[in-house]
């Protein structure tokens, strides 16, 4: 398979199938939180009334620590989250929950003004004089695809007490052995050094940006077999164990071209795994054009990645844009997911006239504009406002992203 090939779309997806099919599967493994997330915790002491309840509360935090297999990544995080633990009073929006049935914990992302991840249904599991937890449990969720069972029990949450006051709360993903501690900032040295260690740290280019551009390098000397599945292959499974050194890719628009191609293969057919790949590739692309607004090669390829890719992608596009229940898919319909999509690809597509110049691309616009003016997407809607709106989900989109993939390492979609 050529390069063009995979730029300008010649070949459907289902006709792109390699030989070489994705035979690394990722084991589960059953983990379980650290009991020391950096620093050592007060000796608890049990009580024994009213084991069941937890006191709701607001916690406000200025920062956060990012835990994983138990050593601390990322360093000090000066960002604000509103945490809270709210009672099960009435349900929760989303799932079938009866009322009374344990409590609702929330993230907020206050910089960004919406939450941070889906509100999680939980149960206390154990308390202390200075600590309470709690686990999420097995629960019927409302999905594009009707009501689902999730299962969040690989969801924790501990609160910790100084003086009968919150001092700081922990949310656990258990599956992942991840832990993102939430606290209110401490002025002592120790924690201004922590934050000027991680500052003055040299970054280094992630291995999985080395194997990119090995696998890059040999597709442009014409070679586009093993030499650039593998080293992709690889690149892929990096990521999915590395996350937080996506944020030091020094060449972006590399790794995201690399992404690009690799999916190209058609060799990856979980959705979920798609959806990952196709997102990465996205937003990866989307900051180089930040850098290079007028270059239309990564513009096209950025049109490629979503034209291409519209079902796994429309995933992600729903969680973006539906600010009203974090990143799971409740309250927005697949419609208006497609929809925004579409007008993304049409913003993209508007942007110069020499896309009209690829058969394919010029057929998309052209369906896209014929849509427009048959009101596909309502009255009142021409092409300009629905280019408009395609930068503004753009921008929506790209911001989840950030926050995802970049301040939380989570590329589990």
């Amino acid at each position: 398979m050529g390069f063009l090939d995979f730029l300008f779309g010649k070949k459907e997806e289902e006709e792109q199938k390699s030989q070489q099919m994705v035979a690394a599967n990722t084991s589960s493994q059953s983990v379980q939180k650290p009991t020391n997330l950096g620093q050592s915790q007060p000796q608890s002491i049990p009580v024994a009334p009213n084991p069941s309840t937890i006191e709701p509360f607001v916690f406000k935090s200025d920062c956060h620590l990012r835990f994983e297999n138990g050593s601390e990544v990322m360093g000090l995080q000066q960002c604000i989250r509103t945490v809270s633990v709210e009672k099960n009073t009435n349900g929760c929006r989303g799932y079938k929950l009866n009322p009374g049935d344990g409590y609702i914990v929330k993230v907020f992302n206050d910089d960004l003004g919406k939450p941070n991840m889906s509100d999680k249904p939980m149960r206390i599991v154990s308390k202390t004089a200075d600590k309470v937890e709690l686990r999420g449990f097995p629960i019927e969720a409302q999905t594009p695809f009707g009501w689902q069972e999730v299962d969040y029990r690989d969801y924790g949450f501990t609160v910790y007490y100084s003086n009968g006051k919150v001092s700081k709360c922990v949310l656990h993903m258990f599956d992942r052995n991840i832990d993102l501690e939430y606290r209110k900032t401490d002025n002592s040295a120790s924690n201004l050094n922590v934050v000027a260690e991680a500052t003055a740290k040299p970054k280094s280019k992630p291995h999985f940006e080395e194997l990119a551009q090995q696998a890059m390098s040999c597709l442009q000397s014409g070679n586009d077999g093993d030499a650039v599945y593998h080293p992709m292959f690889k690149a892929w499974r990096e990521i999915q164990q590395n996350p937080s050194l996506l944020k030091d890719v020094q060449d972006k628009a590399l790794l995201g071209n690399g992404l690009f191609v690799f999916i190209s293969y058609g060799t990856v057919e979980d959705i979920d795994d798609r959806q990952q790949i196709i997102s990465l590739a996205y937003l990866l692309l989307s900051d180089a054009i930040k850098k290079n607004p007028t270059d239309l090669n990564l513009i096209r390829n950025r049109i490629l990645v979503m034209l291409n890719n519209r079902e796994a992608f429309q995933y992600t596009v729903s969680s973006a844009t539906n600010t009203s229940s974090g990143f799971d898919f409740m309250g927005l319909s697949q419609f208006e997911s497609r929809d925004a999509l579409y007008t993304m690809i049409y913003s993209d597509l508007s942007k110069s006239p020499v896309f009209r110049n690829i058969p394919m691309l010029n057929a998309t616009l052209a369906d896209l504009e014929r849509k427009i003016d048959n009101n596909f997407f309502g009255h009142n809607k021409s092409r300009a406002t629905i280019a408009s709106d395609g930068e503004k989900n753009h921008a929506k989109v790209l911001s989840f992203l950030h926050e995802k993939v970049y301040d939380n390492a989570d590329v589990d979609f």
